[in-house]
C-alpha cells in the first residue's frame, strides 16, 4: 500500500498570523510606544518651564520694536503706537 499524499498541516501559518500570537506582538509594541510618548510629553513639559524673561505686566513700559504684519507683509513698528493708544501683542506659534 502506498502512503497517501500528506496534507498541509493546519498549523503551517506564519507565527504572527495567528490571532493569539498577533496580540502577543502588538500589545507590547503599543505599550512601549505609549510609555515613550508619555515620557516625551513629560520631558517637554519639564523643559518648557525653565527660565526666560518675566512676562510684561499691563501698564509696564516696553522698548520700541518692529515686527512683520502677516496679513499685509509690511513691517509694523511699536514706536508708531507708543503713548498714542493701548497695544496688545499676541505671540501665536502656528496653525492647528
Amino acid at each position: 500500500m502506498s502512503k497517501p499524499k500528506s496534507k498541509k498541516r493546519q498549523g503551517s501559518k506564519q507565527w504572527w498570523r495567528s490571532s493569539k500570537n498577533r496580540n502577543k506582538v502588538w500589545f507590547p509594541l503599543f505599550a512601549v510606544l505609549a510609555v515613550v510618548a508619555i515620557g516625551g510629553f513629560i520631558w517637554l513639559a519639564v523643559q518648557g518651564g525653565q527660565g526666560g524673561d518675566k512676562p510684561i505686566t499691563p501698564g509696564q513700559p516696553v522698548e520700541a520694536f518692529t515686527l512683520p504684519d502677516i496679513a499685509s507683509g509690511r513691517n509694523v513698528s511699536m514706536a508708531d503706537y507708543l503713548g498714542k493708544q493701548p497695544v496688545v501683542v499676541v505671540g501665536y506659534m502656528g496653525f492647528f
